[in-house]
């Protein structure tokens, strides 16, 4: 009986955590750091409402006029920070994990049914920002490679807002 349980035990523990586990740490790790040093920066730069998303890639000064310090950094492939609908803030890494390791960088899919599709032009990955950057089709959803989350932290004060690892 003990044998059983046991067996029982290890195919419930491989169901639930190998099984359907999506990998969302497939992204090289390089300098995430972004500082939203005024609620002025915010409002002018982050985003606003429900729905909205900004792309930051400091190598190709996106987006226009924001003040990029000496030691921030946009990650491996730049930042995408939305606001799903529920007005919560996501940051997720703009490089598509089924690409690594060169650099394809994931735009929001025109074509989709529902909002917060994101895709990639080279593999035709699908991903939904709006459930915490998971494939929705393609080779990422077959591999179950997800986005790469960051942390947005919002101080209340100078500085206003962190992106961070």
């Amino acid at each position: 009986m003990k044998k059983i349980a046991l067996l029982l035990f290890i195919i419930s523990s491989y169901w639930l955590t190998g099984c359907n586990t999506v990998d969302s740490d497939r992204i090289p790790p390089v300098n995430v750091n972004l500082i939203f040093t005024t609620i002025g920066e915010w409002e002018l730069y982050g985003v606003s409402g429900a729905g909205s998303y900004q792309r930051f890639i400091a190598p190709l000064r996106q987006p226009a006029g924001f003040p990029y310090k000496g030691l921030e950094g946009t990650g491996f492939g730049g930042l995408l920070l939305v606001a799903d609908p529920m007005g919560d803030y996501q940051v997720f890494d703009l490089g598509c994990p089924v690409c690594v390791p060169e650099v394809s960088r994931i735009v929001l899919d025109g074509d989709a049914d529902v909002a917060g599709i994101f895709r990639c032009n080279k593999c035709g990955s699908t991903y939904d920002v709006f459930a915490y950057g998971t494939p929705r089709s393609g080779p990422a959803l077959s591999d179950k490679y997800g986005l790469q989350r960051y942390r947005i932290t919002f101080t209340g004060s100078s500085p206003y807002a962190i992106i961070s690892r």
